[in-house]
């Protein structure tokens, strides 16, 4: 199984025998929900059940959650410390220079969720959604298939960078622990690891180009051939769940509703 954080997980799960078109719009229902919701308790209660969906209904192994966990958690960790400490109110924490204060933590909890959130939830699309169908999908909608296949290239192109940088790192393993490396050691090889990752990426979108070109890619306004498509019971399913799931959320932390 290929436990890459960025790649498509060929599982028989719920969310993966849905369609692509309909878990697109269910991530859009969650960010949306992630931002009306406005309550630490709330948003934690969305984020947990992402994850007991993740775990249970799409079989999404825990490996690679925990491996992603770095992405999801800690751009949004980082983020919420840094309004935790620069909101002006009474300090309730010091440490050093730095004061943490209520409202700071109020407002760090708030962009901490919301981005966990919408992390979470685009891994969770990528994790289920095969992207041949969401292109697919995407031309029934009515958009130019050069634009989809765009987005199709772009999203393949995630995994293969991650390959790089996997097989990058390993190399630089190999020859030197760079794990037990002085901190300015490790900043130079993750400049190494930039550099070879950028040119590595450009000479695979050269190619990537090149046969794009040699196949007469874009000549004709429409395709010849299409896979066929269709809207799945269990997709709208999972739409119509998670609306009626988030408006009861809503009217729970406003009081209007009694669980």
């Amino acid at each position: 199984m290929n436990e890459h954080t960025l790649a498509y997980i060929d599982q028989d799960s719920l969310f993966h025998r849905a369609d692509a078109l309909s878990k697109l719009l269910w991530v859009v229902v969650v960010i949306v929900l992630a931002f009306q919701t406005t309550t630490m308790e709330a948003r934690g209660i969305l984020l947990a059940a992402l994850l007991v969906i993740a775990l249970l209904f799409a079989r999404v192994p825990l490996s690679v959650i925990l491996k992603a966990s770095p992405l999801i958690f800690g751009v949004a960790l980082l983020l919420g410390l840094f309004h935790f400490f620069v909101t002006p109110d009474e300090p309730i924490f010091t440490l050093g220079p730095l004061h943490g204060s209520q409202a700071g933590l109020v407002k760090g909890a708030g962009y901490f969720f919301r981005l966990a959130i919408m992390v979470l939830v685009s891994f969770m699309f990528i994790w289920t959604t095969n992207i041949r169908e969401l292109m697919v999908g995407l031309t029934k909608l009515g958009i130019p298939y050069r634009y989809a296949f765009a987005i199709f290239t772009a999203l393949r192109f995630l995994p293969i960078i991650q390959q790089e940088v996997d097989a990058v790192q390993a190399a630089h393993a190999i020859r030197g622990r760079a794990a037990r490396s002085p901190w300015a050691h490790r900043f130079r090889l993750w400049q190494r690891y930039l550099f070879t990752v950028i040119v590595n990426g450009l000479r695979k979108a050269e190619n990537t180009a090149l046969a794009i070109e040699s196949r007469g890619f874009g000549a004709y306004p429409t395709r010849t051939y299409v896979k066929p498509y269709r809207l799945t019971f269990v997709g709208v399913l999972i739409v119509v769940a998670f609306m009626l799931a988030g408006a009861g959320l809503i009217l729970w932390e406003k009081g209007l509703l009694v669980l």
